[in-house]
This record gives C-alpha cells, sequence and structure tokens, in this order.
C-alpha cells in the first residue's frame, strides 16, 4: 500500500501544469484578456438595464407627440405602445442571460490566470519568496472562482 500511495503522489504532481516562464506568461494574458473581454461585456449589459426604463420613457413621449400631431392612428398609437413594452422588458432581461455567459467567460479568464500563477509557482527557476507569492495569488485567484460561482449577488460599491 505504502508504494500505491506514492505513485500516486508522484502521478498527482506529474498532473500539475508545469509549464516554463513564456508559456505561462501567456495563460496570464489570455486570461487577462478573456476576464476583460467578459468583464466590458456584463458591464455594457448592466448599462442597457439601467438605462432601460429611461428609453422607455423617452419612446413613449416619442409615441404620444406623433399620436397626437395625427402622425398615426390610436391602433397605431397602442401597437407601438405594446412594442416599446415589450423591447423595454427585453433590455430588463437581457443582463440575466449575458450576465450568467460573462461570468462563466470570466471564471474561465481567472482559471488561466489562476494556472498561469500555480505553473509560475511550480517553476524551480524562481526564488522561494517569488514562488510563495505566486501561490498565494493561485489560491486567491481560485477562491474568488469558487465564492463568485456559489454566490451571485456579491458586488463592490466604491463611493
Amino acid at each position: 500500500m505504502g508504494t500505491e500511495e506514492k505513485e500516486r503522489k508522484i502521478s498527482l504532481y506529474e498532473m500539475l501544469p508545469m509549464m516554463d516562464k513564456q508559456r505561462a506568461t501567456k495563460f496570464l494574458i489570455y486570461g487577462l484578456l478573456i476576464a476583460i473581454i467578459f468583464g466590458t461585456l456584463l458591464m455594457i449589459s448592466k448599462s442597457i438595464a439601467d438605462n432601460a426604463y429611461t428609453w422607455f420613457l423617452l419612446e413613449n413621449q416619442q409615441n404620444e407627440m406623433s399620436y397626437m400631431e395625427g402622425l398615426y392612428g390610436y391602433n397605431d398609437y397602442i401597437v407601438k405602445l405594446e412594442r416599446a413594452t415589450l423591447i423595454y422588458y427585453w433590455m430588463e432581461y437581457q443582463v440575466v442571460i449575458v450576465g450568467n455567459i460573462a461570468r462563466i467567460g470570466v471564471n474561465i479568464g481567472m482559471f488561466f490566470i489562476a494556472i498561469g500563477f500555480l505553473s509560475f509557482a511550480l517553476n524551480d527557476k524562481f526564488d522561494e519568496k517569488s514562488r510563495r507569492i505566486y501561490l498565494i495569488l493561485a489560491g486567491l485567484i481560485l477562491f474568488v472562482i469558487i465564492v463568485t460561482t456559489f454566490f451571485s449577488q456579491i458586488s463592490v460599491q466604491v463611493s
């Protein structure tokens, strides 16, 4: 049994991402790019949802003014109002769909970053302090991934 456990530990260690500095740096850069792109997508989606009611009010006022000026009848006015209401609801709801997709994309990007830092921590060419810092950074990033996966309404307010 002792040799089986030793073989299992060795095989687990060999499964860890042993990369050179150049490839680990590529993982960090690609992870940052993925996280930034999906994070930007999430912020755009939230901005659309936050401004949906303002758009609805402007569209409704434009519709009322066109109706009052006699550009179209009451039936067209109701149809345009219903269409604007439907678009407003879609603008409000799209943040759920896009937000979940963006959250997955950001987590994938952070996973690439964590693998890059873990590879730096396992690289023998770095001194012991740097390797510890890289290991701590990889652990923190994995912790953030786990927390944001299980708890979806976490936000940071800057005032």
